[in-house]
């Protein structure tokens, strides 16, 4: 047990305290987020009367149903680009960890299940914090000029562009949406994170990356992905229009 959470707090220190520039810059990218909403706000005249849940579905929103009168698409990249920030401050940690003083840190531990364990950790630590970051700041600006709380202004969000205003209008129950995309985001983010190091672990060798490693998941990734949407394609009814929403 005494290894385990030397080892924890190894990686806590050097994965997470002292890449606090990587953390920064993910606040700093929320903080834009959030002031396109408030902007958004403010040219509705609703200053004050936005609330936290607003925010959260806001950011959270995702893609609006796919139509056939609709001739655009539009990236959700509010939701998007802070998970690459995020696939950022995981990097190559790991790898790099156990090529320097990491690895007597491993020697130290004795088990290579415990450095791993600890390194998976790390990585919903990570999650988690992105998180924690992007939860305080909807909380100050909610206190500074709208509302904290999880209650949603229904009005706020049919009136700001960039909701998905079928969605808001038909939903019974938006506080309890708004709960499960940000916890379903977060389990998301934190599924991405341990992927990506899974990865790094077997793409990557003292002497870089392996060109053979490399082919061999990028075709076991293409095969997944094909068969995964033939089932799901052959689950769908081609005659019920709303089986082609997405």
């Amino acid at each position: 047990m005494k290894n385990v959470m030397f080892q924890i707090k190894y990686d806590f220190i050097n994965g997470i305290v002292h890449q606090w520039k990587k953390f920064l810059l993910i606040a700093v990218v929320y903080a834009v987020l959030i002031t396109d909403f408030l902007v958004r706000c403010k040219t509705k005249h609703f200053m004050g009367q936005y609330t936290s849940s607003d925010i959260i579905l806001y950011i959270f929103r995702g893609m609006r149903w796919i139509v056939d009168v609709q001739t655009d698409i539009n990236i959700p990249t509010a939701y998007i680009l802070p998970n690459i920030l995020i696939g950022f401050a995981i990097g190559n940690y790991p790898f790099k960890d156990i090529n320097g003083y990491g690895g007597m840190v491993l020697m130290r531990a004795g088990k290579k299940l415990v450095w791993w364990i600890s390194k998976c950790i790390w990585a919903v630590l990570t999650a988690c914090i992105c998180y924690g970051i992007l939860i305080l700041e909807i909380a100050g600006v909610s206190l500074a000029g709208g509302r904290l709380s999880l209650q949603v202004n229904r009005q706020v969000c049919i009136s700001i562009d960039g909701y998905d205003k079928t969605l808001i209008k038909n939903n019974p129950n938006l506080t309890r949406l708004a709960v499960y995309m940000i916890s379903v985001g977060l389990l998301t983010t934190i599924a991405i994170c341990l992927v990506q190091i899974c990865v790094s672990q077997i793409m990557y060798t003292p002497e870089g990356g392996s060109l053979t490693l490399t082919v061999i998941a990028d075709i076991m990734l293409i095969v997944i992905s094909v068969i995964a949407g033939y089932v799901s394609f052959r689950r769908m009814d081609i005659l019920k229009k709303s089986d082609w929403r997405v």
